[in-house]
């Protein structure tokens, strides 16, 4: 379970652990939204979260922005994204995006209050990260290989990171509007977009029929 006293590195490995129970709980839910995009097309490409505590104690947030394809091709994730969320000792709202082929994201609270600070004023804390975690949940990423400094991109903004496990594990600390980024950061936010318009465009791979809740279990 995780617990407020722990590090980021600790909250992914308790994650990992709750991925598979995370994964069978939804397996109806997503089904359920399956069969009402056949019959109701406009619920395509309309940001949603399920929502889910575990037997563990862990609370969990799934984003997704549901097509056709993306609940089609499970297994790719692209579209969809676990969140897990617990507040820190200090009483702020944290959360981490859990990715099982890729890298994971801690997100410390100062990303939360300075989207609050641009977005969303007037709600209070949970809510606002339920709203950052629903707009901004396809990330594009970028590392520089001569230290550990990570930049994510989000529909909303710039994030700034630091590596806490080289290309597993990843803090967020500081989010950054697009009308305050510097020219250097506005060339590498339309990269970072372009990355999260490609990472949405599923495509056919082997087990592709695979579900999520098919996967191993990954290691802790």
């Amino acid at each position: 379970m995780i617990v407020q006293s722990h590090t980021p590195e600790q909250v992914v490995r308790e994650a990992f652990r709750d991925m598979p129970a995370m994964w069978n709980k939804l397996k109806q839910p997503i089904e359920r939204l399956q069969r009402d995009m056949r019959k109701n097309k406009s619920l395509r490409f309309q940001p949603r979260l399920l929502e889910y505590r575990s037997h563990a104690g862990n609370n969990w947030l799934v984003a997704m922005l549901p097509t056709k394809k993306v609940l089609q091709y499970l297994s790719r994730l692209s579209g969809i994204a676990p969140f897990v969320w617990y507040r820190g000792e200090d009483g702020y709202y944290r959360a981490a995006r859990i990715m099982q082929d890729g890298i994971c994201f801690h997100i410390s609270h100062h990303v939360f209050d300075q989207y609050a600070e641009r977005f969303n004023r007037t709600s209070d804390g949970l809510t606002r990260m339920k709203e950052f975690i629903r707009e901004n949940m396809d990330f594009g990423t970028e590392y520089c290989l001569d230290n550990d400094d990570v930049r994510v991109g989000v529909k909303h903004g710039y994030i700034i990171g630091t590596w806490v496990i080289p290309h597993k594990v990843a803090q967020l600390i500081t989010f950054v509007d697009h009308g305050k980024l510097y020219a250097e950061q506005l060339e590498q936010m339309d990269r970072l977009d372009q990355q999260r318009v490609d990472g949405m465009r599923p495509t056919r791979t082997p087990g592709s029929n695979v579900k999520p809740w098919d996967l191993p279990r990954p290691e802790a």
